[in-house]
C-alpha cells in the first residue's frame, strides 16, 4: 500500500528510511540537507517524521516482505531507489532484504539474521571465541531448572531470543519464582524461545561503531547508568548514560578490537555496529549483544554529536548510496560529554507536570521530552518505553554534564494521582 505526498523531484537522489517515528526525525532533515528525495515507510500514516519526507509508503516496518513488496510497487511506477537505511529502530533485516533486492550497499540478510536472534548470535561469538557471557537457550520451565540446577548458576538475564527495547528482560537469582519468570519472559517472545545469560556484575558500556575496512571506530562511549536495578528488579532498565565512559585508554582499544572481532564474526566488514558491553572482574569487555543499526535514545542523533562531532547518521546516509566513507568522518573533533537521563514518577493517573520552563534554560541543554502528558496513566516501568521522559544535557567534562543532568531531573514536578 503506498500513498504520494509531495509530487516526485526526478532529479534527487531517493533514499528509503524505514520507519517514521520521533527517533527517527533526525535522519530525515540530514537527509534534506545532503538534497535527496525522501520515501518514508511506517504503518502510520501519521508517524511525526512523515512531514519531512517527499513520498510515504504504508507497510509495517517489522514485515520486511510487506515493505519490499511495497517498495517494489513504488519503483514499478517511479524508477529504482538509489540507498535504504534506518536509525533507532530494531529492523536491520527489513533494512538488509530490501538493499539485497535492489543490490544497494548495506549488512547482509545473513548477518542481520544473526542480528535478530541472540541466541544465534551468541552462537557465532562463540564460534569465532568472542568473549560474551555464558549463555543457554530454553523454551520450557523445566529446560530452565535443569539449567539452574546442573550449570550452577546463581544469577542470570533471561531474555527473548528476538526482543527488543528491555522487553521481557529480567534479572533472576536461583532462588526466585523460576516458572514466573519463565512466563513472564515468554510472554514477550514471538518466537516463544528464551535465552539465558549468566550475570556479569559490572560497567556496561553503550558503544556506536562504524567498522571501515574490518576496524572499528568509535568517537564515543557511553558508560550506561543502571544505579536502578534495584528499584526496578526483577526488571531491567536503563537509566540513560554518560559520554566519556570513566574508563582508560587501554580498555577503549580492548573494547574496539571486541567490536571488531565480534562484527566479523558475524560478517560484517563495513557499516554501523551498536554495541553492549559487559567490563568482567578481570577488567576485560565482553560483548552482550551488537546491534546492526544506528542507536535509539538519540545516541546517534544527538550524544555522540554533541560530544564528538561526528554525525553516524550522515555517515550511514552516504554508505547508503554508495558514497565513500573516509576515517576522517569517523575521527572526533573534539572531547566533551554528554549525559541523559528519565524521569520515573509512580505508577498512576499524572495529574501535573510542573517546571519545564526551567528545564528548558538549563545551561548545556541539548534536549528533553515528556512520552505522556497530565491525564495520561503512568504505567508500573517494566520496560524501556514505560519511561515517562527524557533529558540530556552536554558539559565540558563527566563531572559538569552529570551535575547538569541532575539538576534538570530535580526541576521536574510529576504530580501522580
Amino acid at each position: 500500500m503506498e500513498e504520494c505526498i509531495f509530487p516526485h523531484k526526478s532529479m534527487k537522489k531517493k533514499i528509503v528510511i524505514i520507519g517514521a517515528g520521533a527517533e527517527q526525525v533526525y535522519a530525515y532533515q540530514v537527509a534534506s540537507k545532503n538534497g535527496l528525495y525522501i520515501i518514508a515507510t511506517d504503518n502510520n500514516p501519521s508517524a511525526p517524521a512523515v512531514k519531512y519526507a517527499d513520498y510515504f509508503i504504508l507497510a509495517s516496518t517489522r514485515d520486511a516482505n510487506e515493505t519490499l513488496c511495497a517498495i517494489k510497487l513504488y519503483c514499478e511506477k517511479n524508477g529504482d531507489i538509489d540507498g535504504v537505511m534506518t536509525i533507532a529502530n530494531d529492523v536491520p533485516y527489513t533494512v538488509a532484504c530490501v538493499a539485497s533486492y535492489f543490490g544497494l550497499k548495506g549488512h547482509s540478510i545473513e548477518s542481520t539474521v544473526l542480528a535478530h536472534d541472540k541466541f544465534l548470535m551468541k552462537k557465532a561469538f562463540e564460534k569465532y571465541d568472542v568473549p560474551c557471557p555464558d549463555f543457554w537457550k530454553i523454551s520450557n520451565i523445566n529446560e530452565l531448572e535443569d539449567l539452574v540446577t546442573h550449570e550452577k548458576i546463581d544469577k542470570f538475564v533471561i531474555k527473548p531470543v528476538d526482543g527488543r527495547g528491555a522487553r521481557g528482560v529480567l534479572i533472576v537469582n536461583k532462588s526466585d519464582n523460576l516458572e514466573w519468570a519463565f512466563n513472564e519472559s515468554l510472554s514477550w517472545s514471538d518466537e516463544k524461545v528464551l535465552i539465558v545469560e549468566r550475570f556479569i556484575s559490572g560497567m556496561q558500556i553503550s558503544s556506536e561503531s562504524y567498522i571501515l575496512d574490518g576496524v572499528a571506530h568509535t568517537p564515543a562511549l557511553s558508560e550506561r547508568n543502571y544505579s536502578r536495578l534495584e528499584e526496578f528488579a526483577p526488571y531491567i532498565i536503563e537509566d540513560g548514560g554518560t559520554i566519556p565512559a570513566h574508563i582508560d585508554d587501554s580498555l577503549v582499544k580492548k573494547i574496539n578490537k571486541l567490536i571488531e572481532c565480534g562484527a566479523k564474526a558475524m560478517g560484517v566488514l563495513d557499516g554501523i555496529v551498536k554495541g553492549d558491553i559487559v567490563i568482567d572482574n578481570n577488567g576485560n569487555p565482553q560483548i552482550i549483544e551488537l546491534a546492526l543499526r544506528l542507536s535509539g535514545g538519540w545516541f546517534a542523533s544527538d550524544q555522540i554529536i554533541a560530544a564528538s562531532g561526528v554525525d553516524l547518521t550522515d555517515v550511514v546516509i552516504k554508505q547508503s548510496l554508495n558514497i565513500e566513507i573516509t576515517k576522517s568522518m569517523l575521527t572526533p573533533k573534539f572531547n566533551r560529554s554528554t549525559s541523559v537521563r528519565y524521569w520515573f514518577p509512580r505508577p498512576g493517573k499524572i495529574i501535573s507536570i510542573k517546571g519545564e520552563e526551567k528545564i528548558k534554560n538549563l545551561p548545556g541543554l541539548l534536549k528533553y521530552g515528556f512520552f505522556r502528558k497530565a491525564g495520561d496513566e503512568q504505567p508500573i516501568v517494566k520496560m524501556h518505553s514505560d519511561r515517562f521522559g527524557y533529558v540530556i544535557v552536554e558539559g565540558m567534562d563527566r563531572i559538569e554534564s552529570m551535575s547538569r543532568v541532575k539538576k534538570a531531573l530535580d526541576l521536574l514536578i510529576i504530580e501522580v494521582e
